[in-house]
Order: structure tokens, then sequence, then C-alpha cells
């Protein structure tokens, strides 16, 4: 994400940091590119809104919130360096990504081939079963949350912190649904509180969008309300992925992923398991992400990759199999070939 430099901030300085334009804002808090002179690197800073100053439940949600993302140190994650008080605002201090996130990515190119889709989805998972081994349940799984960095790593970010800071600013009307709608689980919005198991949900609709090149539950070019959107969530049947190149076994584990009961979904240990084993060795050594993939991160970090297990099947009990058509054409092709040889035979003709 490049800054807006046309939209001088106010600020110069927050704390020691050295601001160099605005990257975003939100309803609660802005996001600045700045500089961090101690050690020479960029940094993004998120900080609370000048409206929210005298809401001391807001303040201290966000320093909690924050607080806890600092303890993950992952590099499937984005990292959170610092937090810290300006003034009475809170703001915390993360590494600068100069990459894609996923949705962009999508909208540029379309559907992603599944190897790809599936290297973005290791990284992924596995950064957001980091965080649940520490308590922390992400409530946002979405693709434009999903960054594709430099070393062909992908980062999940922003850990639901501006949807609980909006659900704390009563920014939202009784009985409105907080969250994107093309990506919440059934039970969320049931009004359920969000879970591990919502947070799977979530990570298979975006797999779904990556592989689709839209949502699971709006076409692309459909105009639909997001009510309308939210309603299929509940009741529609769970939608096929149409390419067949795509194995049968990762459709399967998309789908079970998007189970409309919470318990039916799989762990992430589960996923990361069935999405290595859906890779061939060169594949995930390789690592492909979109070609359109720019720069590097201010802070990135890599570690070696986990070993291949050996090549098999997600084999977790679900929906009745799919029915893969082109085999079954084959073979009936296959069998009416010979029926014709045996006839030509019986009547002397071959």
């Amino acid at each position: 994400m490049m800054p807006n430099m046309s939209n001088k901030p106010e600020r110069k300085w927050i704390g020691p940091f050295r601001i160099l334009g605005l990257l975003g804002s939100g309803a609660t808090g802005h996001v600045f590119l700045a500089e961090d002179p101690s050690l020479d690197r960029k940094v993004a800073i998120k900080i609370l809104k000048t409206d929210f100053k005298y809401d001391s439940e807001l303040r201290n949600r966000f320093l909690r919130e924050a607080r806890n993302m600092a303890r993950l140190s992952h590099p499937g994650v984005v990292s959170v360096h610092a937090v810290g008080d300006e003034e009475g605002l809170p703001y915390m201090v993360m590494e600068y990504l100069q990459a894609t996130d996923l949705l962009t990515a999508i909208e540029k190119q379309g559907a992603l081939s599944w190897p790809t889709v599936v290297s973005i989805f290791i990284d992924v998972t596995e950064g957001l079963w980091n965080a649940y081994a520490e308590g922390i349940v992400h409530r946002d799984v979405k693709p434009a949350n999903i960054f594709l960095a430099a070393e062909n790593r992908a980062k999940i970010g922003d850990f639901g912190l501006a949807r609980a800071l909006e659900m704390d600013a009563n920014l939202t009307a009784d009985g409105v649904v907080i969250g994107t709608p093309d990506y919440l689980a059934p039970e969320v919005i049931s009004g359920v509180k969000a879970t591990v198991e919502s947070d799977v949900y979530a990570l298979g609709c975006s797999m779904f969008h990556a592989m689709a090149g839209h949502p699971p539950y709006r076409f692309v070019h459909e105009d639909i309300t997001g009510q309308e959107v939210l309603s299929r969530h509940i009741k529609a049947p769970v939608p096929m992925l149409d390419n067949r190149q795509i194995p049968r076994a990762l459709r399967k584990l998309i789908y079970d992923m998007m189970n409309k009961k919470p318990g039916a979904r799989p762990t992430y240990e589960k996923i990361v398991t069935a999405l290595r084993r859906t890779m061939r060795p060169k594949d995930y050594n390789s690592r492909a992400m979109p070609a359109f993939n720019p720069g590097r991160t201010a802070a990135s970090s890599k570690t070696a990759a986990s070993p291949i297990q050996p090549t098999g099947s997600y084999d977790e009990k679900s929906s009745e199999p799919e029915l893969d058509l082109p085999i079954v054409w084959l073979v009936v092709f296959g069998v009416l070939i010979s029926a014709a040889i045996l006839t030509l035979a019986t009547f002397g003709l071959t």
C-alpha cells in the first residue's frame, strides 16, 4: 500500500516516529506511513481518531487488542513492533508491507491458479493457527486482510481490531451485523460470538473467492444486497467450484471449511496438512505468487519451509463426494468402444 502524499497529514510526529504520509482511514482510526529513525526503516502506524480521545473504554480496547497482536511472532502474521500513547491517543506500530492484498490481486487477475492459492493459504492458515494457540481469534478473515509480501510469502493482518472498535464505539445500529457479508459464518450472522470455527469458515470463503474469482455467494457482476448475501450463507447450499483442474481433495476441503455447522469444520492443523498434501514438493518449494507482487517488506522474515508430507487425499468425512464427470465419461466411452469391437468380432467384421 502506497501513501497518499496529496493528502498531507496534520501530524508530523507520533512518538519518536516521523510521519511520511497517510495510508488510509477508517471509522475509528488513521493509518500512517512513518519512519523509525532509530532503526532506519519504514513502519505503518495505526492511531485512534481524536473524536474518541475521551472514550476510555475504546482507548483501553485499542491498547488491549494491540498488545494481543504484539504477542504474535510468525512469518504468516503482520508484525506489531510497539504500542504507545500520543497525547491521550493510543497507537500501534506495525511492519510496513509494500505488498498487494489478495482482494486487489483477484480483482486485477481474476481467479488464481490453485497451486498459488494453496501456497498463500498455507502461510495464512499457519499464521492463524499460531494466533489461536495464543488465544487470539481473528474475527475478520477476508482477502483484503491477506497480503502477498516479499520472498513469495503471504501474511494475515488486521486481527479484527477495526471490527472490535466499531462495536465498542456504537457505530452501528442494534441488530446490524458488523463485518464483510461475503465471508461471515452463519452462526455469526445469527448473533453468536465469533470463534475459531467462524474464522475457519471465513478462511474457506476466502479460498473459494481466490479460486473462483468471486465470493462463494455472490457471482461476478451480480447486483445483490449484502442482506441477500447473508441470507445465502444461512440458507443456500454450499456452492461448488466449477474448475475441475482443482484437485478433488482440495475442493472437498474448502466445502468442509464452509460447512453450516461450526463443529463439522476442520481444525487449522487438518487444513494445513491437507493443503500440503495437495502440493508436489517442487510446487511448494517454488512458492509461486502472482506476477504483480511488488517490492519488499520493511521487516520481512522467512523461515524454512515445513517438510512435505506424503502425497495423499483429504479424507475427513463430510458431504457426499462430487462426481468427477470427465473421468466418468472416459470410462463410459471406453466401455462403448469395447462393446463395438466385441460386436464386430462376433459378426466376423474384424
